[in-house]
């Protein structure tokens, strides 16, 4: 038997103080502790944004939602933006599925989950 799966790739940028964490592949309970330690490392340190890019995710379990759940609420926590883009496909609608879309800071894609922690934190530093 073969295995076709797509191995996880992590990857990090930081503009402005807002740190993109780029996944790719298949992301489950094998790599969850990975994705975790990616997100929640720049929220515990004070990042201005977090800003989970999901949009190359090709696939997605429930280990990974608690991930993103937990990252969501240790960002308000520490007073950290942060965001998700989920693109459509296997991060998206599932999420909708299981009505965290209306918990979690989800977007379409990169710019507009970068555009939402830019505008959190304009309105923050607005008077």
């Amino acid at each position: 038997m073969t295995d076709h799966r797509t191995a996880p790739r992590f990857t990090t940028t930081t503009d402005t103080g807002v740190v993109t964490v780029h996944c790719d592949g298949e992301l489950d309970l094998g790599s969850a502790q990975r994705l975790r330690d990616a997100l929640l490392g720049p929220i515990q340190a004070g990042a201005r944004g977090v800003v989970a890019d999901l949009t190359g995710t090709t696939f997605c379990d429930s280990t990974v939602f608690s991930v993103l759940v937990e990252a969501f609420r240790d960002a308000a926590a520490q007073d950290v933006r942060f965001a998700i883009a989920a693109g459509e496909g296997a991060v998206a609608r599932p999420l909708q599925l299981l009505g965290l879309d209306r918990l979690l800071p989800l977007h379409p894609g990169v710019d507009a989950a970068h555009a939402a922690v830019a505008e959190t934190q304009d309105a923050v530093l607005r008077p």
